[in-house]
């Protein structure tokens, strides 16, 4: 079974990225977790995704456990883009799949089709990582079942039928 990992982040006072939504889609699973702030910053936020170091309900030292349990029975796990596949193979300790090697579209061209509970992700210019997770899943369902059963090669030798005119000509 496999799922797909997003996350939105703020930056931190050393240019790190400090993760602040997480959310895991697979058949049936949606979750997202939102985490406080590692350590005490002025207030600021991100201006792509809304979010604002002061969010989060979790206390950051938990996000290593959080993910790991959220993850644990999955099989293959997938991310978009190398940076975060990196960060989360790292962090879990277990191969994370780029879903770009399988040809998967920018999020840009799909339809947001779910929607999230934080006010600031009401606006489809913000990126969320619950509607980016569940919409990944979704082209990743697709691509699966596409490989899964279009198997048939093209072969026009299958067809034997004649078709004669019904029509006489002279």
């Amino acid at each position: 079974m496999e799922a797909v990992i997003d996350y939105e982040y703020v930056i931190g006072t050393h240019n790190e990225e400090v993760i602040k939504e997480l959310s895991v889609a697979s058949t049936d699973v949606q979750e997202t977790f939102r985490f406080l702030p590692p350590y005490r910053m002025d207030p600021h936020s991100n201006d792509q995704n809304g979010l604002c170091w002061d969010d989060g309900s979790i206390p950051y030292g938990s996000l290593f456990q959080v993910v790991a349990e959220a993850t644990a029975n999955f099989l293959n796990l997938f991310a978009k883009g190398d940076d975060k596949c990196k960060v989360l193979t790292e962090m879990l300790g277990r191969t994370v799949q780029n879903l770009d090697t399988f040809g998967c579209p920018k999020r840009k061209e799909f339809k947001m089709t779910t929607s999230c509970s934080l006010p600031c992700h009401q606006f489809p210019d913000k990126r969320c990582a619950t509607r980016n997770a569940y919409n990944l899943y979704g082209w990743l369902r697709h691509h699966i079942q596409d490989k899964e059963y279009v198997k048939c090669p093209k072969d026009n030798t299958r067809h034997t039928a004649v078709f004669n005119s019904g029509v006489k000509t002279e």
